[in-house]
């Protein structure tokens, strides 16, 4: 099933974007890269730090409030960076 994004929700990821998800990549890293944003940019515009973004990036756990500011300034449900 594609996953949404966008501010309404009615659009979705581009196929390109969920292969590389699906081959491994963390949805967080993948989106973030779409978006050519750096790790620092992020962190600027979400609040969520830099030691977060990396740790999630590498498979750490988000919190709640990290995935909801992450996932607002990008654009994606929260959803996206929870297993």
């Amino acid at each position: 099933m594609p996953i949404k994004y966008g501010s309404n929700a009615n659009e979705y990821l581009p196929e390109q974007i969920l292969a590389v998800i699906e081959s491994g990549t963390m949805p967080l890293a993948a989106v973030r890269q779409w978006k050519q944003l750096s790790v620092e940019q992020l962190a600027g515009r979400s609040g969520v730090s830099v030691a977060t973004i990396e740790g999630a990036e590498a498979g750490r756990e988000l919190s709640l409030e990290a995935q909801v500011n992450l996932a607002w300034v990008l654009g994606v449900g929260a959803d996206l960076f929870h297993e």
